[in-house]
């Protein structure tokens, strides 16, 4: 389950926003004797880092929510301790207009009269889940319907002592690692040319020419040669065509989409069989912003992209640029590659016969292979799941390595539950004992099923269990994998149990644990959202900072990324930063601009808006044209 919460974000108020509304009531500003405001920064600085306070609109209501009851008790002493809310609107913000300075000390937008200690007490209701809900003010007439976001301010004695704004982040999506289960597969030295790999998927960079594009069989000819694809049909192609960023936006994606389609059509000269093709055209400003910091020319990535591309046409700039611009050109290119099968292989009558045949001879190598011929037509839906229930496959210590993928298979795509799963592989351990790939097997749905017990618990003997596979051979990095997996839902229960310690210590394992693993982008955004989960930020933006800037990024990590980042204003400062936005965009431009909606409309805040160099950024690229 996804659930986007609100992360929140001390900023002292001190930007300048449109004014709508007059007057700041009673509030009183401390200016820089921090006495005035002691006892609510001294609370605010103890809360656990897992407690957060948020507002939230609700139609015409402004409520405030905080997910622990003792520490909202602590927050509102004295009488005159309260809260006030700054009711912002995105109209504050809208490109090619400038804002007006606010002249009070106090808010930026509509300041809500603000509600002191006896008042929220009386409008407070505590949830059983422990979250406190507290109605403090409504929505005026003249706000209704537009795109708002409540910032809150904490009130000391009616000073006015911290300042929030809310950014939204998804930090609850996380899920365990994805370890899948071990299948018994032939050996190199059982390998034959006839029992090659079913299907792989190979990716290649191929550079553009310049001004070229069209390409024939001949041009294709070294990457075909490169794919050595003797026996296999292409059946898939994903092209992300890539131009550099000179001349005009509109020309250079359509010579891009020329170029991948041309490329497309000469390499479906090489077969009959019909080849399934995307592709997705982009300028490629990433690495031109990445590479333009190392040259001398690097004020380049200070400027727009209009007043980038205008430079490049004076003195000769785009000449002299040509050794940069020339690698910028090219195609990320994604080759699915599926065997082609014999006669035999291809009916399945014959193909049932083939592998109840080997069976028979005791040709296990075989078997295996039909048995994996098997499982992918299956996946692909050109054999029925009931197909398998027609195999028999002897229950002996020799057939083991067929009993256990069935197992395994079985599983993956659904046909057994965890707990239906765990039974077959204790029956198949009782037949093969020792086997290490059972015990694996165990352990991974083990740790499945302990999501689904109803009262979590630690679960010390399965943590040995996983320990005790190294010995037996078990590759460290699947081990570690596991491992991690047992601590991120052993943290889950030291959570529940109020133990902050015990549960700081299984995160700490986490982040020692999973550096040598070669995590892919959708692993390394679950973890990352998982450690933002315990309001680790820092982790979650170490974990994702490597792979960021690279063009080839997931969307998911490059805009989980900015969600962490695109708030702090330090960040905005660094030279790369642009680049990553510039890949945001490349990846997924409406997603982008929706970045800056209002927090309850899935943005992070359209707040961000009021830096400018995040206010260029967006006019630029999420403008009708």
């Amino acid at each position: 389950m996804r659930i986007a919460l609100l992360l929140f974000v001390a900023i002292t108020s001190n930007t300048h926003a449109q004014l709508v509304n007059e007057g700041n009531f009673d509030l009183k500003d401390p200016g820089r004797d921090l006495t005035k405001c002691r006892q609510i920064l001294s609370t605010v600085a103890a809360f656990p880092k897992e407690v957060r306070l948020s507002p939230r609109i609700n139609g015409d209501k402004v409520l405030l929510f905080l997910n622990s009851s003792d520490w909202f008790g602590a927050l509102f002493q004295g009488k005159n301790d309260g809260l006030a809310i700054d009711l912002v609107q995105k109209a504050q913000f809208e490109c090619g207009a400038a804002t007006t300075p606010s002249p009070w000390f106090s808010h930026n937008g509509y300041l809500l009269k603000p509600v002191y200690r006896d008042e929220i007490r009386k409008n407070t209701v505590v949830l059983p889940s422990d979250e406190v809900v507290a109605y403090v003010g409504q929505v005026p007439a003249q706000l209704a319907g537009q795109p708002l976001e409540a910032n809150y301010m904490l009130l000391q004695d009616k000073y006015l002592c911290h300042t929030v704004r809310m950014v939204n982040v998804d930090f609850h999506g996380w899920q365990l690692l994805e370890t899948g289960m071990y299948y018994d597969t032939l050996t190199e030295s059982q390998l034959t040319e006839k029992h090659k790999d079913l299907y792989k998927t190979i990716h290649r960079v191929i550079p553009f020419e310049r001004n070229k594009s069209e390409y024939n069989k001949k041009d294709v000819q070294p990457l075909i040669d490169s794919l050595n694809i003797t026996d296999y049909t292409i059946t898939r192609i994903s092209i992300k065509a890539y131009t550099s960023i000179e001349g005009d936006y509109k020309r250079n994606l359509s010579l891009q989409q020329e170029r991948a389609e041309s490329m497309i059509r000469a390499l479906q000269a090489f077969q009959k069989e019909k080849i399934e093709s995307q592709v997705n055209t982009y300028e490629n400003w990433v690495d031109f912003l990445n590479d333009i910091q190392l040259s001398p020319y690097k004020n380049l990535a200070t400027l727009s992209k209009e007043e980038v591309k205008d430079e490049l046409t004076k003195n000769n700039l785009q000449a002299k640029l040509e050794p940069i611009l020339k690698n910028h050109r090219k195609a990320v290119i994604e080759i699915q590659l599926e065997k082609r099968l014999s006669v035999r292989e291809s009916d399945p009558a014959q193909l049932k016969s083939l592998f109840q045949q080997s069976l028979i001879e005791k040709n296990v190598a075989e078997a295996l292979y039909l048995q994996q011929v098997i499982f992918y037509k299956i996946r692909k839906r050109e054999l029925p799941d009931a197909f398998l229930t027609e195999l028999t496959i002897p229950e002996a210590n020799e057939t083991g390595s067929l009993l256990l993928n069935r197992a395994s298979f079985e599983y993956d795509i659904g046909s057994t539950d965890v707990f239906e799963a765990i039974k077959v592989f204790e029956r198949l351990k009782t037949l093969l004992p020792g086997n290490a790939k059972i015990d694996y097997n165990l352990c991974a749905l083990q740790l499945e099923a302990w999501l689904y017990t109803d009262l979590l618990q630690p679960q010390d003997n399965l943590k040995k269990q996983i320990e005790a596979l190294r010995a037996k051979k078990i590759p460290d990095l699947l081990v570690r994998r596991l491992l991690i997996n047992y601590h991120i839902i052993l943290s889950e229960v030291h959570m529940r149990q109020q133990n902050f310690v015990a549960k700081d210590k299984a995160l700490q394992f986490i982040y020692q644990t999973y550096t040598p693993l070669k995590l892919n982008d959708d692993d390394l955004v679950n973890l990352a959202k998982y450690f933002s989960h315990y309001s680790m930020f820092d982790w979650a933006t170490r974990l994702l900072q490597p792979r960021v800037k690279n063009i080839a990024a997931s969307e998911d990590l490059v805009f989980y990324y900015l969600s962490l980042t695109i708030y702090n204003t330090r960040n905005l400062q660094s030279a790369g930063y642009r680049s990553i936005m510039l890949n945001a965009v490349n990846q997924n431009r409406s997603r982008f601009c929706s970045q800056f909606n209002a927090s309850s409309d899935g943005g992070i805040t359209f707040q961000l808006l009021r830096e400018p160099i995040l206010k260029k950024a967006y006019c630029e690229n999420c403008q009708p044209d």
